[in-house]
Order: structure tokens, then C-alpha cells, then sequence
């Protein structure tokens, strides 16, 4: 058997990987900060018994991964804190990264908090506040939970019927079409679909609550807005633009968050109208979810982040590639 082999791999792949850590980090030079975006945080079997869309989860196991590769080589802030040097023109600290999280799932608390606190990392939190502790997930769960059980051909017809017709996976057109209507025929198709498929399990409570958010915040993590219904924004009037934004912003402030006036954008969409009104109600940052690194002098209604999840961030390669 030749030994030499599986050591020169060896050796190899930790060349690639400090290789990586080097190229990821160099780009986060002062002028640049990566902001990390997470959706869930839950084993793979429960994803996959909910339904959920595999571009929305890491399991524990990877985020705990994730941490501690950024740990040895980055250097973790709260979001607020790179904003405010972003918005002034201030240097970054080298290898600056944020941690941020959309929705405001219940297994945030559950599953990423144990990992943030015994490592004693900050994270920002964007929640929508008329969902905050009530039942049930957002319509794209609903849609993944009433197609994932049928055969594909049986996908195929029911999103064709539903407008998403053309190739590709017919859940991922449906839930991108759907996207695109106004609310009262997104809400049309989706009671069209409810009435075609049979009803998925109850999951039980999947919105963290503001016990919950508060336990969080006690813990360093920062509640900010992501919306009061996550209604997509562009293409909004302004007078809805503002009721979402303001009603978010009135009711975080309630119950003691969004302390630093940070926004996510639902579903990452904006326009010049949203951002106006946006920067008018006193948000002093959003995130959207373009891929890319928020940059000294770039717009702080529109920075970039990095989106992760489990299929694209098991390894270390992906992960620092990812951050590339």
C-alpha cells in the first residue's frame, strides 16, 4: 500500500485550506466586512420532515462549525457596530464579519443561541412583528410543505397550473413566480394550491416569541426589523411601505429592541422608494440579500451579505469560498 499517497492528499488539502483562510481573510482588509445571512438552525431531519427548502437551513453541527472557523481567523462584531463605521467612513477591523439571522425562527433560539453564547459571539436578529409567537411558518414553507410530498410529476402539473410553467424544479419556479404577484393573487394561488394538495402536518409553534427574543437579547443577540408582515416592499405604494416599516419599527421599540434601527428588506427586495422611506422613518441600515461584501463608502440602506446554508457550507472549503 502506498502511504505516501493519502499524506500527500493530506497535505494538500490543509495547503488548500490555508490558502483560503488567507485569500477570505485578505479581501476583509479594513475596507470590507462579510455579513453572514442564516435563516434556520436545525438537524437535518427535521428540515427535511417540515419541508424545508434547503437553501434555509444549517444544522447545529455546521453553524458550530462555521463559528469556529471564524473564530480562528475573523474577527466577529454586531452588525450595528460595522454599520456605524460603514456609515461614518471609518476602518473596519480587519477580518470583520457579522452574524444575522431573517425571520425570526424559534429555532434560532433553541439551536443557535446555546452555540453563540459558549462562545460568547454577538448576532443581529430580524424579525417580523406581526409574526413574532404566532403559529404556523411564511407562504414559501407553506408552498414547499404542500408540493415536497407529491411525486414530481405531479409538482410539475400543479406549478404549471399555477403559473410557474417552464423547466427547472417546479417548486423553486412556483415559490420565485408566486413571489412576483401582488397580494391578492399570490393569496388567490395559494388558497388554490391549499385546496389541490392535502393539509401538511402541524409543525407546532415555529416563530420564536418575545419571551424568547428577549432571552435573546439578554444574551447580546440585537432584535431589529424585518418588516410587519414581510410583505414584499418594491412595488409598494408609499404610504404601504411606510405602514410596514413604521408599525415594525413602533412595535420592536415596545417591547425594548431595535435599539440600533436596522432593517432587513423581506425577501432582500428594495427600490429608491423603499430606501427613501426607509432612511425617512430613521433606519439608519439595511441588509438585502445580494451576494457580496459591504464595502467603507458603499450605501448603508443596501449592503451586500453572504447567504449559507447546509448544502453550499459543510466544509471549510465551501464555507471560506463562500466568503471569497
Amino acid at each position: 500500500m502506498d502511504l505516501g499517497r493519502p499524506m500527500r492528499w493530506a497535505r494538500a488539502l490543509a495547503q488548500s485550506v490555508l490558502g483560503a483562510n488567507r485569500s477570505a481573510r485578505a479581501l476583509l482588509d479594513g475596507t470590507r466586512a462579510a455579513v453572514l445571512m442564516y435563516h434556520r438552525v436545525l438537524p437535518r431531519a427535521d428540515a427535511l420532515r417540515g419541508g424545508v427548502q434547503p437553501g434555509m437551513y444549517v444544522t447545529p453541527e455546521t453553524f458550530a462549525r462555521h463559528l469556529d472557523w471564524l473564530a480562528e481567523r475573523f474577527r466577529i462584531l454586531p452588525l450595528h457596530e460595522i454599520a456605524a463605521c460603514l456609515e461614518s467612513g471609518r476602518s473596519l477591523s480587519r477580518g470583520a464579519c457579522a452574524i444575522t439571522f431573517d425571520d425570526g425562527w424559534r429555532d434560532n433560539a433553541l439551536n443557535a443561541l446555546p452555540l453563540l453564547e459558549r462562545r460568547g459571539l454577538p448576532a443581529t436578529v430580524f424579525v417580523v412583528t406581526e409574526r413574532v409567537g404566532t403559529p404556523g411558518a411564511f407562504w414559501p414553507d407553506e408552498v414547499s410543505r404542500h408540493l415536497t410530498p407529491l411525486r414530481a410529476s405531479e409538482r410539475r402539473r400543479l406549478a404549471d397550473r399555477l403559473g410557474a410553467a417552464g423547466g427547472g424544479d417546479p417548486l423553486e419556479a412556483l415559490i420565485e413566480h408566486l413571489k412576483g404577484l401582488s397580494e391578492a393573487q399570490r393569496g388567490a394561488a395559494l388558497d388554490a394550491l391549499r385546496g389541490e394538495t392535502p393539509q401538511p402536518e402541524d409543525e407546532g409553534p415555529e416563530l420564536a416569541d418575545w419571551s424568547e427574543l428577549s432571552r435573546m437579547a439578554s444574551a447580546g443577540i440585537d432584535i431589529e426589523a424585518h418588516g410587519a408582515t414581510h410583505a414584499i416592499l418594491r412595488g409598494l405604494d408609499r404610504s404601504a411601505v411606510e405602514r410596514e416599516l413604521r408599525t415594525a419599527a413602533e412595535s420592536l421599540r415596545a417591547h425594548g429592541h431595535g435599539r440600533h434601527r436596522l432593517l432587513a428588506y423581506p425577501n432582500g427586495d428594495h427600490d429608491d422608494l423603499v430606501r427613501r422611506t426607509a432612511r425617512e422613518l430613521g433606519y439608519r441600515a439595511a441588509v438585502t440579500t445580494e451576494h457580496g461584501l459591504a464595502s467603507v463608502g458603499g450605501d448603508p440602506m443596501r449592503l451586500p451579505r453572504v447567504a449559507l446554508h447546509d448544502d453550499v457550507s459543510r466544509t471549510r472549503i465551501e464555507f471560506l469560498q463562500r466568503l471569497r
